[in-house]
């Protein structure tokens, strides 16, 4: 039972005595109609807004969009730019392979958008902003961002199936370790934790793969006697951000032969170090010229787009290193941190014009989550598994999808939630019925792009793009209709605005 209370003592201030108690009067009385059943508005938990409820009806709405919209770009300039060649610099440190730096870091930043979004709706607006858009995110990122990769490519991509079966099957623990633990509609700081401890044994699982398999027999240990590694020195990233995230295994390897001249491939290797070295004294120049030079060559179009962007470029260029630059490339762990940061911003501007948009129109919170807060929240996998796609990488770029997923699971949610027990001392509220049933058909989303890709002999074609995106399409016009109560009551009308009571 919530009471509508009507804020509109600024209102009173210009109105005399008497007509100040009759006022008030009739705003009792109003209360004493108003008593209903209802779900409160998450706007309210946001910053006061420059505009009215009818102004914003009127309208000014349109601001909100265009900065929601901007506040999109300036998250793909975050991680197109600054964000894909850090992952790039610490998963070489690290010396790990590519499917794993899919699953794990790149997976990890591309979710830093939801696990944002979920603290906003845990402990701000304690809504079901962040659960409708990580469940938005998972079906998103299981069918739109496979399709979008998938149709960029000019030919098929094979997938290593132990691989793409290891993440589906961990994918699926999640799913019904999070529909158990919400089916009650109530979050106990023991259920958080259950989420934190499958996150602890998922991370052991990648990078203690190769050592299971080869405990249990199943792969055969490669022989580093039989061949000479030559490393890939001094690779470059291009000054457009694009990148091919490169492991210690990703080397040449060249079988001892008579055929071979070690002398030959030995000065080659060091011309190719020299080229190198004057292509890096360009990059740092194109970079700035790229910047700060007006594209002359450009269309109108390409012209415009320049200067749109352009802020958002120039503040990323001035608060964030770029390890683009060699000079620079040893200060990615301070690039992580900023792009963290700029996520979080962008994220937080994002949530609150999402929601105003979405109150203005009447659109339920879950149903905003579910839908522009997801595609928004997924910019970072939808750019990376398109750059990968493209690079033939297809293990790293699905492992990238599938890894998000389950962060976005087990990490957005578990700990969102484990802190907001642990400190409040309660239980954490679902308030959407429906969003269980909507995580429920999570499962079968994955079971299908599972049998789908198995289908095609685990490769990433045109084709697997096609159905995926007619199976999101399906699955975002039956989840709406649920949240609507279209085919049974899930959910509690929104409260009337407070403009609607006088």
């Amino acid at each position: 039972m919530l009471i509508i209370k009507n804020k509109v003592a600024a209102k009173q201030a210009t109105r005399s005595d008497g007509q100040e108690s009759f006022v008030s009067l009739r705003i009792e009385e109003k209360e004493e109609e108003k008593e209903i059943n209802c779900t409160d508005r998450s706007i309210f938990d946001f910053p006061d807004d420059l505009f009215t409820y009818k102004e914003r009806r009127h309208g000014a709405v349109v601001l909100h969009t265009f900065l929601g919209l901007y506040c999109f770009l300036l998250t793909a300039f975050v991680c197109h730019d600054y964000l894909l060649p850090a992952i790039d610099c610490i998963c070489v440190s690290m010396n790990i392979s590519t499917d794993v730096a899919g699953a794990t870091f790149l997976a990890m930043s591309s979710s830093f958008p939801e696990l944002f979004v979920n603290i906003i709706g845990t402990f701000l607006t304690e809504s079901d902003l962040g659960v409708g858009t990580v469940v938005g995110s998972a079906v998103f990122d299981t069918f739109a961002t496979p399709a979008c990769g998938a149709l960029t490519i000019l030919c098929a991509i094979p997938l290593e199936w132990r691989i793409l079966s290891r993440d589906c099957a961990m994918y699926v623990v999640s799913i019904g370790a999070l529909v158990a633990i919400m089916w009650d509609r109530r979050i106990h700081w023991y259920e958080a934790m259950i989420l934190i401890m499958l996150f602890c044994i998922y991370l052991i699982l990648l990078f203690c793969g190769k050592g299971i398999w080869q405990c249990c027999g199943k792969i055969v240990p490669f022989n580093s006697k039989s061949a000479t590694k030559l490393s890939n020195v001094g690779e470059k990233l291009p000054r457009n951000g694009s990148y091919k995230l490169r492991s210690p295994d990703d080397v040449v390897v060249v079988n001892p032969s008579k055929n071979v001249d070690i002398k030959k491939l030995e000065s080659q290797q060091h011309d190719l170090e020299n080229v190198l070295e004057n292509f890096d004294k360009s990059l740092e120049r194109s970079v700035s010229e790229y910047l700060f030079t007006w594209p002359r060559e450009r269309t109108m179009t390409g012209k415009c787009w320049f200067m749109f962007g352009w802020p958002l470029k120039f503040l990323l260029y001035v608060t964030i290193p770029d390890v683009r630059i060699e000079r620079l490339k040893r200060w990615y762990p301070l690039t992580f941190i900023m792009c963290v940061i700029w996520i979080g911003i962008s994220s937080y501007l994002v949530s609150w014009m999402t929601t105003v948009v979405g109150d203005t129109i009447d659109i339920p919170d879950s149903i905003m989550g579910l839908t522009f807060l997801a595609a928004g929240g997924n910019m970072p996998e939808l750019a990376s598994i398109v750059i990968l796609a493209k690079q033939g990488d297809g293990n790293m770029a699905m492992s990238n999808t599938l890894g998000a997923n389950i962060l976005d699971i087990l990490l957005c949610l578990g700990l969102p939630w484990t802190i907001s027990c642990l400190m409040k001392g309660r239980e954490v509220e679902i308030v959407s019925g429906a969003i269980s049933y909507s995580v429920l058909t999570t499962v079968v989303c994955i079971v299908v792009l599972y049998t789908v890709i198995a289908c095609f002999n685990f490769k990433l074609n045109k084709k697997v793009g096609i159905i995926c995106l007619v199976l999101y399409t399906i699955f975002l016009i039956f989840a709406i209709l649920v949240e609507l109560n279209v085919f049974f009551f899930v959910n509690l009308p929104m409260c009337p605005h407070m403009d609607e009571l006088y």
